[in-house]
């Protein structure tokens, strides 16, 4: 419970991967992936300690696009995190870097900025991180652009961290498996039943 607000508890088990109404993660020995923070990460989400059942490890290195990857996975997957007083710094003060951050960011197969703040949150301008001089349209559209021209999904998440982190080693989880699956022969699907 967050500010009087009950939220459901993350799994505690595995991602489902079932071949004719099997689990086949044991039988394929189906690892969890370790995780790269990007050393410039000053306060990085909890994914594994908060999501051992998601994710194996994680690994400090200096990434050079995105602020978490995965071992393996550097050169196509990105995940870049803003938190939302970020966001706003990005998208007035910073505008030029980040848009060059985007631009390299486009260039991966898998690629996401993840917003610690809900569409509500942003578009509510909450006081303490968006100036009054900052509209928060100015924000959203940006965002939009970006997600037009780069191709660059954006996901808003929460400005609860446990929510955030949550979404993040869920992302990651699943861009991962998916990725092994075809990797090791077995197709991009997690459950043949229903092709997901």
């Amino acid at each position: 419970m967050k500010d009087g607000v009950l939220y459901y508890e993350a799994t505690t088990s595995r991602l489902r991967v079932m071949r004719e109404g099997c689990s086949i993660i044991r039988k394929e020995k189906l690892p969890k992936p370790v995780v790269l923070v990007d050393t410039r990460e000053k306060d990085p989400l909890p994914l594994r300690a908060n999501h051992p059942n998601w994710i194996k490890a994680e690994r400090r290195v200096t990434l050079k696009t995105g602020d978490y990857s995965i071992e393996g996975m550097e050169s196509f997957l990105a995940l870049e995190r803003k938190s939302l007083a970020d966001l706003v710094a990005c998208t007035v003060t910073y505008r030029q870097r980040f848009l060059a951050s985007c631009a390299r960011l486009s260039g991966f197969v898998w690629k996401a900025i993840l917003v610690e703040a809900t569409f509500e949150d942003v578009k509510g301008g909450i006081a303490r991180y968006i100036p009054s001089d900052v509209h928060p349209n100015s924000i959203c559209g940006t965002l939009d652009a970006i997600e037009a021209k780069y191709g660059i999904p954006v996901i808003y998440a929460s400005t609860v961290r446990d929510l955030a982190t949550e979404r993040a080693a869920s992302w990651l989880s699943k861009h991962f498996t998916y990725w092994w699956l075809e990797q090791h022969g077995h197709g991009r699907v997690l459950i043949d039943a229903d092709g997901l």
